[in-house]
């Protein structure tokens, strides 16, 4: 009996990825349904040059040139493709621009602005990089019907306006995340961005786009320029904290946030940080995500008092699912005090941890190992590892029967691991990384095959890249 195209479509929806380019050739449904998953988002990449070898963290030319022909070229024909098939372009919902090349980009950039009035279903236009940057013309082209805008970039608050329907905004901070797979333990920074994103006017932005706005992320001195109407409907905020800047105005935030569930506070944090904490379960009554992030330049402690309000943050939170925890600069005696604090947060699903500037013992990382909720299905460890056995870890990890993605971190030293025996040991993960690289785990055959992203991929990730939002929220400032 022949099915509906619908129930088809369900069922290539559960196949794996990797089984989904073999459809494009068995017949003209099938064709159309793997279209619609493999390039409902695509990359767009302007790269060439000094520029080039900065983003791909690389000083070999052959390997730059490579990946810039490669990468160049599939832009063009995708670009091509939405210009000249309306078919195709109807399928597209999400463009990321990777922009870094040392010259203007300018037959790339029209080609790109042909395409963006070519696609009548986008949702989601991303622009990461500043050489060049987002030019005002280009601007004015992006599709009304936005409405998640991520601009890594320099920001024309002019060309904004039409943009009516977005609902998730990201402003430029200077912070890209992560690092390649080196244990370098802090945050990649884009110089260009530095000082830009500090002088930008996120109230004139705001005034643009706002009506329906749900998901903010901004800098620490932009939190004032948020208007109380804004900050009403938020469900979402992420503050990245630059130039050491305090948290003036988070009370705002606290106060009027009512409807938020998920809070950020991430970058170069100072001790008085921690102590605006409230720590009253009853303020953000909502909140079911919450990540805290420091880089340990300019934390370099964190006192009893900042630990006290951060624990009383935390406790009584029935409703938290996801929790990112990163004070590098912790030491043991207050990582077990966190430690108590997640064992009794029975709602847990995303777990991030770092554990600290003190290397863990056998009995330490047993400790860790005990918190660990088996409602969990993603987990990101950061460790300072001092030669203990983690086999163990291994083994409590492999218990955990809903986890689906698990990213490892060895602080100073590379945790010694063998990613395809934690594959083999751990059957239900689809995804595992070692020190911000990742591997996609197939299991279509007799044994886990591990098929490494490449490192431009890693370094510029999006959400839908991943599995689901959940493990893209975890990778995100670890």
């Amino acid at each position: 009996m022949s099915l509906p195209p619908e129930v088809w479509s369900q069922i290539v929806l559960n196949i794996p990825s990797s089984h989904i380019t073999p459809l494009l050739h068995v017949s003209r449904m099938f064709h159309d349904f793997a279209i619609a998953i493999l390039f409902s988002a695509i990359k767009i990449y302007f790269i060439g040059g000094h520029s080039a070898l900065q983003m791909l963290n690389t000083f070999h030319e052959d390997f730059m040139q490579d990946a810039v022909e490669k990468l160049m070229t599939t832009s063009w024909a995708l670009l091509r493709h939405i210009t000249r098939l309306p078919r195709f372009a109807k399928v597209v919902r999400s463009v990321t621009v990777i922009s870094f090349a040392d010259a203007q980009s300018i037959f790339e950039q029209l080609s790109l602005g042909d395409a963006l009035d070519a696609l009548p279903n986008l949702q989601t236009f991303r622009w990461i990089g500043t050489r060049p940057g987002l030019s005002e013309s280009l601007a004015k082209r992006i599709p009304p019907s936005v409405q998640t805008l991520d601009l890594q970039t320099y920001v024309s608050t002019y060309s904004l306006g039409h943009l009516g329907n977005v609902t998730r905004l990201s402003m430029p901070t200077p912070f890209y995340y992560p690092d390649d797979e080196e244990a370098h333990d802090d945050m990649v920074i884009d110089e260009n961005l530095w000082d830009y994103s500090s002088s930008i006017d996120v109230r004139e932005v705001l005034n643009a786009v706002s009506q329906n706005l749900r998901s903010l992320v901004i800098l620490t001195q932009h939190i004032t320029q948020v208007p109380i109407r804004v900050c009403n409907t938020l469900r979402v905020l992420e503050i990245c904290a630059a130039h050491r800047a305090n948290f003036t105005g988070l009370d705002l935030v606290f106060r009027h946030a009512v409807a938020l569930e998920s809070l950020t506070l991430v970058g170069y944090l100072d001790p008085e940080t921690f102590s605006l904490l409230p720590e009253d379960s009853s303020v953000l009554p909502h909140l079911n995500s919450f990540r805290i992030s420091s880089d340990g330049i300019t934390l370099d402690h964190v006192s009893d008092t900042g630990m006290y309000a951060l624990l009383g943050f935390l406790r009584g939170r029935s409703l938290l699912r996801r929790l990112y925890l990163r004070l590098p600069v912790a030491h043991w005696s207050e990582t077990s005090n966190i430690l108590a604090v997640i064992g009794d947060l029975d709602g847990l699903e995303v777990l991030g941890l770092h554990t600290g500037c003190d290397p863990l013992s056998d009995l330490e990382i047993g400790m860790v190992a005990k918190i660990l909720s088996k409602k969990l299905r993603a987990l990101h460890l950061a460790i300072n590892w001092g030669g203990s056995d983690l086999l163990p870890l291994i083994d409590s990890v492999a218990q955990l029967p809903l986890l689906s993605f698990l990213h490892l971190y060895g602080v100073l030293t590379r945790l010694p691991l063998l990613l395809i025996d934690v594959a083999s040991e751990i059957k239900s993960l689809k995804m595992v990384g070692l020190n911000r690289a990742l591997w996609d785990i197939n299991r279509t055959g007799a044994e886990p095959i591990l098929a490494k992203w490449p490192r431009w991929k890693i370094k510029f990730c999006t959400v839908e890249e991943f599995c689901c939002e959940d493990d893209a929220w975890l990778f995100k400032y670890n």
